[in-house]
């Protein structure tokens, strides 16, 4: 066993009182860069140590199998003789599954493990894209506890998007669950809920489980779904030990049933619980985290880092933006440095294809870390698969052109676009080339950009639990940040959340780009500035504007004679107009994206002479006046 001290040696304090509290249930909510692998870590090793858990009853439930084998290596590291089970949620339910089925006599069922592709038999005249989205669907459903019948009401409620209709789904749903009972089939989601659902039936064979698996560990808590919380208190008992670690502000899978209300709510879920914090960044300079807390419209993070610089934002125009990123990465690669420090983050996977090809073309190696290669891509495969392999590429793209698909959601079709672009690109330096020769240079592509030294292309949500010195953030606009779909509060509050990932993935640089239009097949259509781009808006002499409180209040009474604010709406609406054309120009942004017009025209009639008032005012909100306070203060309330 390693010496208990030791295990605590260089930890922070509010790190030190995570590993060493004895306090049970225990929430450990971890900000960005906060260190929490290293706590989790040194938590198990110390209370091992000091005799608090028997490390063989110890079980670690994480999201992905890369996380369990770096917890189980971590541990390892610090001494520990005994393997430390790790694993998913599907896999701990799985292995608890086969042991009853093995004490009780029982045959294994087989488990379906790609339930795309039963669905597609199943349905034979839906596109792969309609199979997706049915996927896609039946897997929230069963991730939050719906079930066929309700399914309806619940999609209505969440403002789902159901291929053809939610009567559609609600019945194929109910086919996929029958059709798995005559043929004793189980899937990653029957798992979970077999193992709920034996764990309540079978009290001796339950209990038994606690005891082998009583010193319980979560990771990535804000990603619990209802389903899995269900699981996770079927496997607590009386002897139980708990610890949960999670942020709220990193709760990004909403659309796939995850929950973030059981970390939120966390005295509700788990009664009696202690939470402590860990606060302090050490991944990201002041000036990224500044910027990341005024996404969120919250104080940033402390950091442990020295000051850096501040964000750059710059606008684009048409389809300038990949040329644009690729040259501020060459520009930013400093001699001798590796091409992997700096990596490109988009919020969809169809912005991707046209950065890489820019990038590429400027001689800088790419290497994707998407939700799956473009030509994996349920749309693209059933277009390249109606497309004749040895016939002509232009000729397949203008049939293409000349008659009507199916109907694709936003970023289907802007993955489609992408692939005919890169169609249009191979056509310059090919004109003859064949549907095979351009199929076969695409993934000659993915297997080039797949190792060695790179500049990293990801979307947002690939890109969490990752860090890069130098990030840059490309087509911060309306429609794609937030993305044109999140249509309710709860999405579009994700869609500010994921920004906020995204933004702190950077260690040193952080660098944002967005286009004023862009070209969507052969129209130009006009783009607004994302409404939380000016949280990476900086004043004219590259610091962050940070209000001086004391100063502004020696400059502005709390004691003004009454007078008629109507005569005066119209010089302070020209005076705050001037004010965000000046703010706008030195940032090179719209000026809606400094504030927005409805917000301008409430403050010239409301005229706020307060933080506190001037934060009220629908559109400002808390960030926009500490960085914009004093001086809209002093235009909407001047000094008599």
């Amino acid at each position: 066993m390693p010496e208990a001290d030791a295990l605590l040696e260089g930890l922070t304090d509010e790190q030190r009182d995570a590993v060493t509290t004895a306090a049970n249930p225990l929430c450990i909510v971890a900000g960005a860069g906060s260190g929490k692998t290293r706590v989790l870590t040194r938590r198990i090793a110390w209370h091992s140590t000091e005799g608090g858990i028997d490390p063989r009853r110890v079980l670690a439930l994480t999201f992905t199998r890369r996380a369990a084998a770096e917890l189980r290596a971590r541990t390892r590291k610090l001494g520990l003789r005994e393997e430390v089970a790790a694993g998913t949620f599907h896999a701990a339910a799985l292995a608890i599954l086969r042991r009853f089925w093995d004490h009780t006599g029982r045959s294994h069922p087989t488990l379906l493990d790609r339930r795309m592709a039963f669905l597609a038999r199943a349905h034979p005249k839906l596109d792969r894209a309609a199979v997706a989205d049915l996927d896609a669907e039946i897997g929230w459903a069963r991730a939050r506890l719906v079930t066929p019948e309700a399914y309806g009401d619940a999609s209505d409620a969440a403002r789902r998007r159901p291929p053809k209709s939610a009567a559609f789904v609600s019945k194929a749903y109910a086919d996929y669950q029958d059709a798995k009972r005559e043929r004793r089939l189980i899937d990653f989601d029957d798992v979970l809920a077999l193992c709920h659902a034996t764990m309540q039936r079978e009290t001796s064979f339950a209990d038994a489980q606690r005891w082998r698996s009583r010193h319980l560990f979560v990771d990535e808590f804000q990603d619990v779904n209802p389903l899995q919380f269900a699981v996770l208190e079927a496997m607590r008992g009386p002897e139980s030990t708990l610890v949960v670690v999670g942020d709220p502000d990193q709760a990004i899978y909403g659309w796939n049933g995850a929950d973030p209300r059981f970390i939120n709510d966390i005295h509700e879920h788990l009664p009696g619980v202690a939470v402590v914090h860990l606060r302090t960044n050490f991944r990201s300079t002041p000036e990224v985290l500044a910027a990341a807390g005024r996404v969120l419209d919250e104080e940033p993070q402390p950091a442990a880092r020295f000051r850096g610089d501040p964000p750059t934002v710059t606008t684009t125009d048409l389809d300038d933006e990949p040329v644009t990123v690729a040259r501020a990465v060459r520009a930013r690669r400093k001699p001798g440095a590796p091409w992997f420090h700096q990596a490109v983050l988009a919020r969809t996977n169809g912005q991707l294809p046209a950065i890489r090809a820019a990038l590429e073309a400027a001689g800088i190696p790419t290497r994707s870390r998407g939700e799956g290669a473009l030509l994996r891509r349920p749309e693209i495969m059933d277009l390249v698969e109606r497309w004749p392999g040895g016939g002509s590429l232009s000729g397949a793209m203008a049939d293409e052109a000349d008659h009507d698909g199916p109907q694709l959601d936003p970023e289907r079709a802007a993955m489609v676009e992408a692939f005919f672009q890169l169609g249009r690109d191979h056509l310059v330096l090919e004109p003859d080339a064949t549907v095979d020769e351009f199929v076969s240079a695409l993934r000659f592509d993915d297997r080039i950009g797949a190792a060695g030294d790179a500049v990293e292309l990801s979307t947002f949500h690939a890109a969490k639990g990752l860090e890069w010195p130098i990030v840059h953030l490309v087509g911060l606009e309306d429609g794609l940040v937030p993305v044109a779909f999140a249509r309710t509060v709860a999405a579009r509050a994700e869609e500010q959340r994921l920004l906020y990932v995204a933004a702190t993935r950077a260690e040193r640089e952080l660098h944002v780009t967005w286009s004023s239009a862009r070209t969507i097949g052969s129209t130009v259509h006009k783009r607004a500035p994302s409404p939380w781009l000016g949280a990476f808006l900086t004043d004219d002499d590259g610091t962050t504007i940070e209000p001086d409180v004391d100063v502004l209040r020696s400059h502005i009474t709390d004691h003004r004679p009454d007078i008629d604010l109507t005569d005066l709406v119209t010089p302070v609406s020209d005076s705050l107009a001037e004010w965000r054309a000046q703010a706008a120009n030195q940032a090179k942004v719209a000026p809606t994206a400094v504030l927005s017009d409805e917000a301008m025209q409430r403050i010239a009639e409301q005229r706020p002479s307060t933080l506190d008032e001037l934060a009220a005012v629908p559109g400002v909100g808390a960030g926009k006046a500490r960085r914009f306070g004093p001086r809209l203060l002093e235009i909407s309330a001047p000094l008599d």
